[in-house]
Parts: structure tokens; C-alpha cells; sequence
């Protein structure tokens, strides 16, 4: 008998992570960066973006497929101070996703690819950004 293909959707992992953060800490967080006022209104302000992944279809022991996504966690803040606290709350949140089931899927693992660095944002912004990438293995729930 086939697979139902339902089986074989993957759930949104960005839409995961953004409703974790959203679910857990006071802060605003999304896929796209708010432009003008608006942004500086959402600091500190969490841009959650896919950056690529493997998705393993290979079983073993009758083991259900997964995918290995890969996500980019940039955090805005109006200083260094804020940006390195916040950041650490965004880590503890995507962390804690590990074991849970939200948006049709199910988290079977988290880890960090890269950790928290400052990245370059314009000159003269008064915006500091922090970021870092973190895996979350996932399937369907």
C-alpha cells in the first residue's frame, strides 16, 4: 500500500519557530523584517529565514522520515546589552522546542549550527544584530 502523501508534508519550520517565539517570549518575530517605523517599534524584533537542509528519506528499522532543516536567527535590538539578552532567550526558546508538537509538526531534535555573533547592519542604524543558526529536526506530527 502507498504512503498517503499527507505523510510525506513536511510542516513549515520557519512557521514553527516564529510561533515558538512568538508563544514563549515578548517579542516580536516573523519570516520578513518590518521597514521604517515599524521596525524600530518591534525591537527588539526576531528574523527567523530557512537557509537550506536535507531531508532524509532513507529508513532504517522502520524509522519515519525527517527533515534536517537549517534556520537563520537574526535578533535586533537598540543596543549590544539588549541584542545579547534577547538573543539568549531566543536560543533557550528554540531549544525547549525539542520533543514538541506545534503547526502539524513534530520536533524530534534542535541543535546549534553556528553560535550568536554580532552580524553587520547599516551604519549609523543604532541597531545591533545578533545571530546565529540553529537545526531542528522535524516530521509530520
Amino acid at each position: 500500500m502507498a504512503t498517503p502523501l499527507t505523510a510525506l508534508v513536511f510542516p513549515d519550520v520557519e512557521e514553527m519557530v516564529v510561533n515558538q517565539i512568538l508563544d514563549v517570549l515578548t517579542y516580536e518575530a516573523a519570516t520578513v523584517r518590518p521597514g521604517g517605523d515599524d521596525f524600530t517599534e518591534a525591537l527588539p524584533f526576531v528574523q527567523v529565514s530557512p537557509i537550506g537542509g536535507v531531508r532524509v528519506t532513507g529508513t532504517l528499522g522502520g524509522r519515519r522520515l525527517h527533515d534536517d532543516a537549517r534556520i537563520s536567527l537574526d535578533v535586533y535590538a537598540p543596543s549590544r546589552v539588549e541584542a545579547t539578552d534577547a538573543v539568549a532567550r531566543v536560543r533557550a526558546a528554540v531549544e525547549q522546542m525539542q520533543g514538541t508538537s506545534r503547526n502539524g509538526g513534530y520536533v524530534l531534535r534542535t541543535w546549534e549550527e553556528t553560535g550568536p555573533a554580532v552580524r553587520p547592519e547599516e551604519p549609523n542604524s543604532n541597531v545591533t544584530r545578533i545571530g546565529y543558526t540553529a537545526g531542528l529536526r522535524v516530521r509530520p506530527a
